[in-house]
């Protein structure tokens, strides 16, 4: 069977859910999944919720390497009048979670023509964007037996050349750590702001002094990334 991987793109590109909600993304993965892997007795499969894990067993196996893929969408309205657009409101593969799980797809299929060396596992992951769907599955020990030497894995990145791939020695992608902070004061009317403790004020100069912990705290020759992405005050 020769995989057609554009069409399998479009068609996971019309169907992006939200994490731990990917039911029709499920359901399409365990059909290309079923028909890449039929008749192969080396292979086994799991779900966790509306993850998928796929094993190969090796022929003599010194370690298991992994290759992971996310495969939820974001809450975000489609406007690119592509004829495979979302057909689901609200919600599209603006992070390329589609051709990550087409790749996935795309490996698999070269990797189970003949039973490996040694053990691989393909990891479906859900809930990358919302929840961290990784660490639930392996909270929860989706995994089992099956954990990973190595894992591997990619990200899309559109202003790349066809072809070109890109990595390093070290950090690669910053890491995400979510922060909440609430900044209090004594509210006012505006015509007589010496009588308020404007909270607003405090909490616009703390996020752009917040800036130089990159420009001043962090070494020149390595990288930091701070960002405040969403910002609520008044009424």
């Amino acid at each position: 069977m020769t995989l057609d991987l554009i069409k399998i793109r479009r068609d996971l590109h019309q169907i992006p859910e939200i994490g731990l909600e990917e039911f029709k993304t499920q359901a399409y993965l365990l059909e290309r999944i079923a028909e890449i892997t039929a008749g192969k007795d080396f292979v086994e499969q799991r779900t966790w919720r509306t993850g998928i894990l796929v094993f190969l067993k090796g022929s003599a196996p010194q370690k298991t390497i992994g290759w992971r893929t996310d495969i939820d969408a974001l809450p975000v309205v489609e406007e690119t009048g592509l004829s495979f657009a979302s057909q689901h409101e609200g919600r599209m593969h603006a992070c390329g979670h589609d051709i990550h799980m087409t790749v996935a797809l795309g490996l698999l299929d070269e990797l189970v023509q003949t039973q490996p060396k040694n053990n691989l596992l393909f990891l479906f992951q859900p809930a990358e964007e919302n929840e961290a769907g990784g660490m639930l599955m392996y909270q929860e020990n989706a995994f089992g037996n099956w954990k990973p030497d190595e894992f591997y894995g990619l990200h899309v990145r559109p202003d790349f050349k066809v072809g070109d791939i890109a990595t390093n020695t070290s950090t690669l992608f910053a890491g995400t750590c979510e922060v909440l902070i609430t900044f209090k004061g004594k509210g006012g009317h505006a015509a007589f702001p010496h009588e308020a403790n404007d909270a607003l004020v405090a909490a616009a100069y703390f996020v752009t002094q917040i800036q130089t912990i990159v420009s001043r705290n962090v070494d020149p020759i390595q990288g930091g990334v701070v960002t405040f992405g969403s910002f609520h005050s008044g009424t």
